[in-house]
């Protein structure tokens, strides 16, 4: 179905991945901690216009460098993927062109947002019912509104599919260009291509190499002006023994690291955001479905396991994490203080933290 181990690179930036195997992994963390010291307790509802978005799995959300933010959520009572810009009003997507009704799917949508230097994208991608990789992209008019005309579903190239029932993760990069990462419909590999925003091109995918999941990973990317050592793109998964991986390539770079076992205990997919300055949280469900999160550094290192300080129940799903400015969010699809839907608090915030000296 795929070539193995093709090399992709992301043009035009010098990221050439080779997903060589390198270093061996170490031990994962083990300590549990009571919250973050800065976490918040207090759950708020994730809405739109008709009250608080309902789902069938996780939502997803995105923000351009202007502050709009897309929703995008799979419906609670039907299979449609909904979107609401800046929490207004909520739309089905169309199905692919050509084809009647409205796009549906089994799992999860992805949002990212990639700067094309103007108005840039809004893109949801989704696994449909049949598991091939779909994208809807969707650009604001220029008074940054969403287009009367919704954009049909396009279906990602390569033959790339998973199971119809997970996820593909996403994660942007600079002009344009973003990379794409999803488990294997036939193995337990995982599965990574590059977009190439300058040639409007799909580079043949490649297996990150050590990645073995029976979930989807989850992917983020921090990248600023240059490649700088800090810069990285951090993959995260489920391995098959339920522990969390972590595997991460500097921008630049001509490798993926070697996945590391970081702990934890889950069944189901984790979730992993970056800020600016190169921090970041991966969240996951324990196996009680409360959930928490490790925080990772900008050289790769992560920490003990800190446990959300509510006991929200976040359910058989993964949670998701959300980093705006130098702050980090859970948004859920659960129950927590009395409400229920999809929720958000602040779990933390890596302002305090050193910044990475200039390059």
């Amino acid at each position: 179905m795929y070539q193995e181990m093709k090399k992709f690179r992301l043009a035009g930036v010098g990221l050439l991945a080779s997903f060589a195997a390198v270093v061996a992994a170490s031990a994962p963390a083990s300590a549990s901690v009571w919250g973050y010291p800065d976490e918040g307790t207090q759950w708020s509802p994730v809405t739109y216009s008709g009250g608080t978005i309902r789902s069938g799995s996780t939502e997803a959300e995105a923000r351009d460098n202007r502050g709009n933010i897309l929703h995008a959520w799979r419906g609670a009572d039907n299979d449609g993927i909904w979107i609401s810009l800046n929490n207004s009003n909520a739309f089905q997507l169309p199905a692919t062109a050509g084809s009647t009704g409205h796009a549906q799917t089994w799992a999860a949508p992805t949002v990212i947002w990639t700067d094309d230097g103007g108005r840039g994208n809004f893109r949801i991608f989704h696994t449909g019912q049949d598991g091939h990789l779909y994208q809807h992209r969707v650009q604001l008019t220029t008074g940054f509104q969403l287009p009367a005309a919704l954009p049909s579903a396009t279906r990602i190239p390569h033959d790339a599919r998973t199971y119809d029932q997970q996820s593909v993760a996403a994660a942007a990069l600079p002009n344009n260009s973003y990379l794409l990462a999803w488990n294997s419909q036939t193995t337990d590999d995982i599965w990574a291509m590059y977009y190439d925003g300058g040639s409007s091109s799909f580079i043949s995918p490649s297996i990150i190499p050590n990645a073995r999941s029976k979930d989807a990973p989850a992917l983020a990317a921090q990248v600023g002006d240059g490649p700088a050592p800090w810069n990285q793109i951090v993959l995260a998964f489920t391995g098959l023994d339920h522990n969390v991986y972590m595997a991460r390539q500097q921008y630049g770079a001509p490798h993926w690291s070697n996945p590391r076992n970081i702990g934890g205990w889950t069944a189901y997919a984790p979730s992993v955001a970056l800020s600016g300055n190169g921090y970041g949280v991966i969240a996951l469900t324990e196996r009680d479905f409360t959930m928490g999160s490790f925080r990772i550094a900008r050289d790769g290192q992560s920490s003990d396991f800190y446990e959300e300080n509510s006991y929200a129940w976040a359910g058989p799903r993964a949670p998701l994490a959300v980093v705006n400015g130098s702050g980090a969010y859970y948004v859920i699809n659960g129950s927590a203080g009395g409400q229920n839907g999809v929720l958000w608090k602040k779990a933390t915030d890596f302002g305090w933290l050193p910044h990475p000296p200039a390059s």
